[in-house]
């Protein structure tokens, strides 16, 4: 088993050359920049109306997660190029099989860091002074899971501090309280999908005694990932309603809620083998919420 989906159509369409570059940056698994947009897109789309504005902010974040997702990836290698080859689901990552040097990969980090630098000076001040503070985590991240018992706790900081960066774009419409409910509660989500998703390194994890919350929560993972989820659609609720968001939002969303306990428990149902198919699911759960929160916030308008 490993995580280089050869059946993408980029593998087609792009010369050979080029293969191990679009591995390196994940380009063939794009579900990781687009769980990077979305919570942007949840604070731009979360007050007042909907207009060419909007349309823009999405465009430069959407591109500016692209990047910076990219980057992620190439500095996780890095770090990680030791371990990956231990690891059946990684050992063929560029870096860990030596198909790119390391001096390329760095080259190319440079270059991201590059075109993300201009995406971020394209925003505000406010914007701007959040997007550089982030970095350092974003550098750090990937000694999280030496370090730290909760490695996806530290990514889940990471992951969704653009839910702020966005509401500071839109020149912070409303409450900061509101904002970081939304933040808590993506938090959550982040918690709840990267932790599905490290099933699959469990034994590995193990064996290299590293950090994991698949580790930390052992044997009551379900119940706890039940509880996660319940919690993630109480903030939601929570962060609704201290913006008034229209009824429609609360049935559209008890209803993804549903959807989603019913996916953990009767689809995931704590297996490895299932954990990637749900950490994709996660960009339909994604999209649901983007619906319900258009909903919410623009029936009210």
């Amino acid at each position: 088993m490993n995580d280089i989906n050869q059946d993408n159509l980029i593998f087609k369409f792009l010369p050979s050359f080029t293969h191990p570059y679009l591995v390196l940056i994940r380009l063939d698994r794009p579900i990781g920049f687009l769980l990077l947009f979305y919570p942007v897109s949840f604070s731009l789309v979360s007050y007042g109306e909907i207009g060419l504005d909007t349309l823009k902010y999405s465009i430069i974040f959407f591109l500016g997660a692209f990047v910076m997702r990219s980057a992620g990836c190439i500095i996780n290698d890095i770090f990680d190029k030791n371990i990956d080859k231990k690891v059946d689901r990684t050992k063929l990552r560029p870096l860990a099989s030596e198909q790119i040097a390391q001096s390329k990969a760095i080259i190319l980090l440079l270059i991201l860091f590059a075109i993300g630098f201009y995406v971020l000076i394209k925003l505000n001040p406010p914007a701007i002074i959040l997007g550089l503070v982030i970095a350092p985590l974003i550098v750090l991240y990937p000694l999280a899971k030496r370090f730290f018992i909760l490695p996806q706790l530290i990514l889940a900081l990471i992951y969704n501090w653009g839910c702020i960066i966005g509401w500071v774009t839109i020149q912070s419409p409303y409450e900061f309280n509101s904002i970081l409910i939304l933040y808590l509660a993506l938090i959550v989500w982040t918690v709840i999908y990267d932790t599905v998703y490290a099933t699959q390194d469990e034994i590995d994890d193990r064996k290299m005694k590293l950090y994991s919350s698949v580790i930390f929560f052992d044997n009551k993972r379900l119940q706890v990932i039940n509880l996660l989820i319940l919690l993630k659609y109480s903030l939601l609720c929570l962060f609704a309603y201290s913006l008034s968001y229209h009824f429609m939002f609360y049935i559209f969303i008890t209803l993804v809620f549903i959807m989603n306990l019913l996916d953990i428990n009767m689809k995931w149902k704590n297996s490895s083998k299932n954990a990637l198919a749900y950490f994709k699911r996660n960009n339909h759960y994604a999209l649901l919420i983007l619906f319900s929160i258009i909903m919410g916030s623009q029936l009210n308008v």
